[in-house]
């Protein structure tokens, strides 16, 4: 039953998310701000403000209003295959959907603090794995809006009847290149990309954290990676 949850949630956030992100490249409503980000005991902290640069008030949800994505190498099984890089979303995501929204009047601003972790897990179910990803290289932002009353409304109402379904709603993005943390052994600026192999998803809830074999075969596999794919530059 865990798994087949995790399955169900998995799907729905990836809608989501696909969602948000598509809609992104539009001229947005919302403008993302952000602080210098910097590690602080272990988390990368940093301050998001979002601001209304539209001629109309708009309504932030509250269940996915931020959601960040760090950008990674898709290493590919099929040798021949050239590797690429992805967007991996990390955190902002949740399993629990609340179907309110805040109000941002026109020229009105909304500020959160965030702590990142240094690393996140993901999960391959078909090679059983689990591991950590270091959060390093460059950071997306993206930020949803509902661009009306009616239509935030509409959606709520949808969600109301029946099982929650993704949200089909404008957003604004920001990259930001992310600092290297103490624990880094670069000296030159973090900026590769760490790689993420083919049926790698990061999971919510994380149902195979306790998954002893999961982790041991996931730590083999990063050991792997990071020889193959150094963070640092030579």
């Amino acid at each position: 039953m865990a798994l087949r949850y995790a399955l169900t949630a998995l799907a729905i956030l990836l809608g989501q998310c696909q969602s948000m992100v598509a809609q992104a490249d539009r001229t947005p409503m919302l403008e993302i701000r952000v602080d210098t980000p910097k590690w602080v005991n272990g988390c990368l902290d940093l301050t998001v403000e979002r601001a209304n640069v539209s001629a109309q008030t708009l309504y932030l949800p509250e269940w996915d209003g931020v959601i960040f994505s760090l950008a990674t190498k898709l290493v590919h099984n099929d040798l021949s295959k050239k590797d690429q890089e992805i967007w991996q979303d990390f955190s902002g995501l949740s399993d629990i959907v609340y179907p309110n929204a805040d109000s941002l009047a026109t020229g009105s601003k909304t500020a959160d603090h965030f702590c990142l972790p240094e690393t996140f897990a993901v999960v391959n179910q078909q090679a059983r794995t689990r591991r950590q990803v270091p959060v390093l290289g460059r950071l997306k932002i993206v930020a949803g809006y509902f661009a009306s009353e009616d239509d935030w409304r509409a959606y709520k109402a949808e969600n109301e009847k029946h099982w929650p379904t993704p949200r089909r709603s404008p957003s604004a993005s920001l990259e930001i290149p992310v600092p290297c943390s103490r624990q880094s052994e670069c000296i030159a600026p973090c900026t590769i990309p760490p790689p993420i192999t083919e049926g790698e998803r990061y999971v919510v809830p994380d149902v195979f954290e306790f998954r002893k074999e999961w982790n041991e075969r996931g730590k083999a596999l990063a050991d792997t990676l990071s020889q193959k794919y150094p963070a640092c530059k030579n």
